[in-house]
């Protein structure tokens, strides 16, 4: 979650708002008078080992030799790689 907030706000609530950036919000500073992003509050991103699980689940099996038959065998990767570079490289 994204949080906006002004200097003067931020200065009287500073510890909560750095909670709030360390379960994961963003603070954005502002100057309320001239309503410009002064500065911006990022948490630093824990690794979780289950999250990654899965997602890495969900994304395996994405690219099958099904779906792309091109990249069956070695070979075939070897000669599909050779086809598209062959036709980048074409001149309009």
């Amino acid at each position: 979650m994204i949080i906006n907030v002004s200097i003067s706000q931020f200065r009287q609530q500073i510890a909560d708002y750095i909670a709030k950036a360390r379960d994961g919000h963003t603070i954005i500073l502002r100057d309320e008078k001239k309503d410009e992003k002064i500065a911006q509050l990022v948490g630093k991103k824990k690794f979780n080992p289950d999250t990654f699980t899965k997602a890495l689940k969900i994304a395996s099996g994405v690219l099958t030799a099904a779906n792309h038959p091109e990249w069956r065998t070695k070979k075939d990767v070897s000669a599909w790689v050779e086809k598209e570079r062959k036709a980048s490289d074409r001149n309009y």
